[in-house]
């Protein structure tokens, strides 16, 4: 039985493509941004689109090898977990985009089938001195998705108010 690992890969799935309950999910929010928006900081101590999309990139990238191999490896996260616009430009927007996109399906369809009893399994961290449950870092990355699906609607619409008193 796997009924509550098949609720956090339906939640991925939810807050990255499918309808919620109130508000877009992350592909209907970036879908309409262009590749001259998408790497623009609204203010200098803000993320642009771009880097947001690409830290959530990194992070399900760094979440699928903690369950491949139950640890967290330093190497595979950083320093890529926040690009720079001008390292983010190089790949170009469609590509993020399609990046992001392609690790959360892969992120998703690579736990679906795990057993409840999975969750409970430990990895652990980089440090070498603590260990959690895959349930604990499941739940954070939807936490952290949601987070950033926010900061991502905020920078948008302080990217088209900022456009309108050009």
């Amino acid at each position: 039985m796997n009924t509550t690992i098949q609720y956090y890969s339906q939640q991925l799935e939810a807050i990255n493509h499918k309808s919620l309950w109130i508000g877009q999910n992350v592909i209907e929010k970036i879908d309409g941004i262009s590749e001259k928006i998408a790497f623009i900081r609204p203010i200098p101590e803000l993320h642009s689109v771009a880097e947001l999309i690409g830290h959530l990139t990194a992070l399900h990238i760094d979440l699928i090898n903690k369950i491949r191999i139950k640890h967290g490896l330093q190497e595979i996260y950083r320093p890529n977990d926040w690009r720079s616009n001008n390292e983010l430009q190089i790949m170009g927007w469609e590509q993020i985009k399609k990046d992001y996109e392609k690790i959360i399906l892969s992120l998703s369809v690579f736990i679906r089938d795990k057993p409840d009893s999975f969750l409970e399994e430990t990895y652990m961290e980089k440090d070498y001195k603590s260990s959690n449950p895959f349930e604990y870092i499941l739940e954070g990355a939807i936490h952290h998705t949601l987070y950033h699906l926010g900061q991502i609607g905020i920078t948008i619409k302080l990217l088209i108010t900022k456009e309108l008193h050009v």
